[in-house]
């Protein structure tokens, strides 16, 4: 009976309610991690950074929008987790916050965020090659991963990866079961590492695998798609001794570029 009490918990447990727990003003409060927001010993990385992003982005009133993340993810996320956040810098138009994440066994999730306004330029570029994009999932029968994985509070056709396919890049389109009240830079930051590690569509066998840092640089102020798909891309660009290098991107509806990153993937194969 518990264990079922349990599996009905984290089925309504949705990313904005985690963010709820976490509280706002800078003072966060310790978030019970379900284990239908984790991916193997650890919570997904997602989440985790969406709830330093949370805290930090409340550390004080009136902070210009998400400009770019570090994240390094310093070690395993269970249990409690409890966002300890410091101010390091705000100027007249940008604000550095160390966000730092800690559960059961301490620092799991290290964090720098930079917010900073807008300002208009003379010089503009857009240089960012588009992938290839799948059609807009429409009717087609929509798959979730198994109830204690993150994957099963999201949505996506067919596989996440298909192992068959050798491949250094990986695209899909991907969305939340439940967006009621999210913050949409949240939801980036979630979704944004959504797909496994490219690396994965090149190995021969089942290997671990494990992001160590990665960083997420915000395009768009005010992202939004249609009925919650995203296009995550990922492509392995060298691996090495045991240290894979990947590009990534997010994509809108309107095949509109919302964030980039970069990620380093540590592999055993």
């Amino acid at each position: 009976m518990t264990d079922q009490m349990t599996k009905d918990t984290d089925k309504s447990v949705s990313l904005a309610s985690l963010l709820n727990q976490c509280g706002t003003g800078g003072d966060a409060n310790p978030v019970q991690l379900p284990q239908g927001w984790t991916q193997g010993r650890t919570a997904f990385g997602g989440v985790s950074t969406a709830l330093a992003y949370h805290a930090a982005s409340h550390i004080e009133d009136e902070l210009p929008g998400l400009r770019t993340a570090q994240i390094a993810f310093t070690g395993p996320l269970f249990g409690a987790l409890t966002a300890q956040t410091k101010m390091l810098r705000r100027g007249r138009s940008t604000a550095f916050v160390q966000s730092d994440l800690h559960g059961d066994k301490g620092l799991g999730l290290h964090c720098n965020f930079i917010f900073a306004k807008q300002r208009e330029t003379e010089i503009k570029s857009y240089d960012m090659i588009k992938p290839a994009f799948p059609p807009l999932p429409q009717n087609e029968a929509l798959h979730s991963g198994p109830e204690q994985y993150f994957t099963s509070k999201m949505e996506f056709v067919g596989k996440r990866i298909d192992t068959s396919v050798k491949t250094n890049r990986l695209t899909r389109w991907m969305r939340l079961k439940d967006r009621e009240g999210l913050d949409p830079i949240a939801e980036i930051l979630c979704m944004g590492d959504a797909l496994p590690p490219s690396i994965m569509g090149m190995l021969d066998k089942n290997a671990m695998v494990s992001s160590m840092n990665w960083q997420v640089n915000i395009i768009s102020d005010h992202p939004a798609t249609d009925a919650g798909w995203w296009l995550i891309d990922s492509q392995t660009h060298h691996a090495d001794h045991g240290a894979s290098s990947q590009y990534m991107s997010i994509w809108n509806s309107e095949q509109q570029l919302v964030a980039t990153g970069m990620q380093s993937v540590a592999y055993y194969a």
